[in-house]
């Protein structure tokens, strides 16, 4: 059968493309890898926030959280997210960098609070007090079951008749006759409509189509896990610091922790950086009793970003049929829902949904011309 749609990029980005897209149209999705979702969006802590720095990203996270809560019927059985919290402490010269959070955060509608040293302690007893004067608290930040959102993203795509191919890298693209040519390999598919969901590649993609990139850069962040020091532990909130030196996600299995950082990289398989890690371990060591004796694991992920470090969703008008959905930076989890609606909602040349025109969301805020012409 002949697409309608053809997507690139099997990540979170292409799944809840493929799941809103197959509503309406016949999709084909092509997959560099020989699973899907093998890259950064199977490497995250499945974090559910609104304290982003980023004004439209943080506001496709506001309308992203009825989905999570309440998905569409016979999307998953399980729910989506469980309750966690988030806690962002300082020292008393961080004064400024959490009353920034706590105006996004309110901005955004979330459930927030500032928190003195008690309260923090009460909230994540391993903090060291003199390393703690105050703190903002996210009381409604969930964790997300990230395997299980893939999941019912492409089975919800594939009850509407959606294709995944595995193990086909694009290598060509052309615009003929009214319709995108894409070849993988022995395999070529045409449809009217290509989206680029590559992440990391999307720029390489977009050259391949012969459209302007959008000067996506993509930056390293390195994680490992280390055990409970006990057991109630698991049930304490996500924990960071106002400098974001590192972070530390407890889970019911162990702590999920990281150096938060942010270097630059070229698309591609990478790894855990052993002297990021050791500065996160030392830095732990230092604002909390928390000891990491030695990782249990680690690993690594790509974050990508647009220059203005918002998201991208939209068409070009001199690539007819042509778009893109790439730069969540380290959020294309806990944005998917709203990044997959607004998708469908341009190439149908539909009005946004009512979730995203409530955060305050226009098609003109996620278009790529505003980097064209920034």
């Amino acid at each position: 059968m002949t697409p309608d749609v053809i997507i690139i990029g099997g990540g979170v980005a292409g799944l809840s493309a493929a799941c809103f897209l197959s509503e309406f149209a016949q999709v084909t999705l092509l997959e560099r890898e020989p699973a899907l979702a093998t890259q950064s969006s199977a490497r995250t802590a499945g974090q559910f926030t609104t304290g982003i720095s980023g004004d439209t990203m943080r506001a496709m996270a506001a309308a992203s959280r009825s989905f999570f809560q309440a998905p569409p019927p016979g999307f998953c059985e399980p729910a989506l997210v469980a309750p966690r919290g988030c806690l962002t402490v300082g020292r008393e010269e961080h004064r400024p960098v959490l009353d920034r959070l706590m105006a996004r955060l309110q901005e955004a509608g979330a459930d927030c609070r500032f928190v003195d040293r008690q309260d923090a302690l009460a909230l994540f007893p391993a903090l060291r007090p003199e390393r703690v004067y105050s703190g903002v608290f996210e009381a409604d930040a969930m964790d997300i079951d990230v395997d299980l959102l893939l999941q019912s993203y492409r089975k919800a795509a594939s009850a509407n008749g959606a294709r995944f191919l595995c193990t086909s890298e694009v290598t060509s693209i052309q615009r003929i006759a009214g319709t995108w040519q894409v070849t993988a390999g022995d395999l070529t598919v045409s449809a009217p409509v290509l989206v680029n969901a590559a992440g990391a590649w999307a720029d390489r993609v977009a050259d391949l189509a012969g459209v302007p990139g959008l000067g996506l850069k993509a930056f390293r962040r390195s994680a490992f896990t280390f055990p409970l020091h006990r057991s109630e532990a698991g049930a304490w909130p996500h924990v960071t610091t106002a400098d974001y030196s590192w972070y530390v996600h407890p889970q019911p299995h162990g702590f999920t922790a990281s150096p938060a950082e942010a270097d630059a990289a070229d698309p591609g398989d990478v790894y855990a950086d052993d002297l990021r890690l050791a500065e996160a371990i030392h830095h732990i060591g230092i604002d909390t009793n928390l000891t990491v004796h030695r990782p249990s694991a680690n690993w690594a992920g790509l974050r990508t970003f647009a220059p203005d470090r918002n998201p991208v969703c939209g068409g070009f008008a001199d690539h007819p049929g042509y778009f893109v959905s790439a730069g969540q930076g380290g959020c294309g989890v806990l944005t998917s829902p709203a990044m997959g609606q607004a998708l469908a909602a341009v190439v149908q040349g539909a009005d946004l949904p009512g979730n995203l025109a409530a955060s305050g969301i226009t098609v003109e805020q996620l278009a790529p011309a505003r980097l064209m012409f920034s």
